[in-house]
């Protein structure tokens, strides 16, 4: 008996194997990887009307030792298919490379782990929505000091020659991000920049020269990534950092397609920060909120650069109407200003540090402690800034 289930099984894993052995059996083909079906020219300006939204989806494919290495269910097409239901037609997956290559100098992904990543990719795509994928947990690949610059610099080339080249024939619904929250980690200035200090001028200066390799690479695959939205990083993904002027914008062959990323969990006691004596949403949060984006829309969209917000989220302190104004107010400004925003998801559903868990991948829901603050992303979608009203009772 145990000889018969053990062939069974044996069977089974063939049979699955075979269906999924090879990348043209396994990725599905859609209008938008079609190398011969027309494509819409998307301008900056229109962008953020049809990204609309967006979900992380975080601690998957960005957990460094594998997508269920952080505790994370398999991701499914239900998943998305559920994710794009509720409202967002915008996706960030975010993707670890590094420990799924050869290693230095060359960097080769393993097959397997791209064809996933397509894979994921395209459950997004068949539902019309906007992808962006990136280099995420790679710190130490991309690491901006001086004495390693010339193999940060190889590495974004490495990593960004394959990606590109396997995603090259899909239209502008995917988008390329260089890097994630690139920084000096384990030194005294990894969360923060002191423009005196050499270390953080030089460091500020390997991540443009990341950033403008990970341009010319993409440009230079073709077909095309010749025009695709390309999102830079500055340092740490701050959104006062990306406004100083060290942070310099890659220049590009392509006209108005690049795009700034920002993370902003604003205002920082309110939305990141643990203190419970930090749990109201009031008139100097909207404040901090408005502040942020109108300098991002001044320096950046008034220009002609689009800014996508693409992590932001606020975590539980047993304030669910506070979250939920929060929710409407960060996302009507942004919207008014055509800024896209990305709620951070890590599918952490409880009370404190690091609760941003919004979406149940397991039931495929919203969680019942984040129903609020999910109610309130939306309600900032279609509620003009005017219009807004605390969801408070009276």
């Amino acid at each position: 008996m145990k000889r018969f289930a053990f062939l069974l099984t044996a069977l089974a894993v063939m049979i699955s194997l075979c269906a999924c052995g090879g990348k043209s059996a396994e990725i599905s083909k859609n209008s938008h990887n079609d190398p011969e079906a027309s494509v819409e020219d998307i301008s900056v300006e229109e962008l953020p009307e049809l990204m609309k939204i967006g979900w992380n989806l975080g601690n998957t494919l960005d957990a460094p030792e594998g997508e269920t290495s952080w505790g994370q269910p398999t991701t499914t097409k239900e998943m998305i298919d559920k994710i794009h239901e509720l409202g967002f037609n915008t996706i960030r997956v975010p993707v670890s490379w590094g420990l799924h290559t050869s290693g230095s100098p060359d960097y080769t992904i393993d097959s397997d782990w791209l064809d996933r990543v397509e894979e994921v990719v395209n459950y997004g795509l068949d539902n019309d929505m906007f992808v962006i994928i990136n280099s995420h947990h790679d710190n130490d690949f991309y690491y901006p000091t001086k004495d390693h610059e010339e193999e940060s610099v190889n590495y974004i080339e490495k990593i960004w020659t394959q990606v590109a080249d396997r995603f090259k024939d899909y239209d502008q619904h995917l988008i390329f991000q260089s890097m994630n929250e690139p920084r000096l980690t384990g030194t005294n200035f990894e969360w923060w920049i002191d423009y005196n200090d050499k270390q953080c001028l030089e460091a500020i200066e390997v991540i443009n020269a990341c950033n403008q390799k990970f341009v010319d690479v993409v440009r230079a695959s073709g077909s095309r990534n010749a025009t695709r939205f390309l999102l830079c990083s500055s340092y740490c993904g701050s959104a006062e950092y990306s406004l100083q002027d060290p942070f310099k914008l890659p220049e590009d062959s392509a006209e108005k397609k690049l795009l700034v990323s920002v993370h902003a969990y604003t205002p920082y006691n309110l939305a990141m920060g643990t203190d419970s004596n930090f749990r109201t949403f009031d008139q100097s949060s909207k404040n901090e909120i408005d502040s942020f984006l109108t300098r991002h829309y001044n320096k950046y969209v008034s220009q002609g650069v689009g800014v996508i917000v693409d992590e932001m989220g606020i975590i539980n302190k047993n304030n669910p109407y506070d979250r939920q104004d929060w929710g409407t107010y960060y996302i009507a400004k942004a919207k008014s200003l055509g800024i896209v925003c990305c709620w951070w998801d890590n599918s952490g559903n409880g009370v404190g540090e690091e609760s941003y868990g919004l979406f149940d991948r397991n039931n495929l829901e919203i969680f019942e402690s984040s129903k609020a603050p999910y109610d309130g992303l939306m309600a900032g979608l279609e509620t003009p800034l005017e219009d807004i009203k605390s969801s408070k009772p009276e």
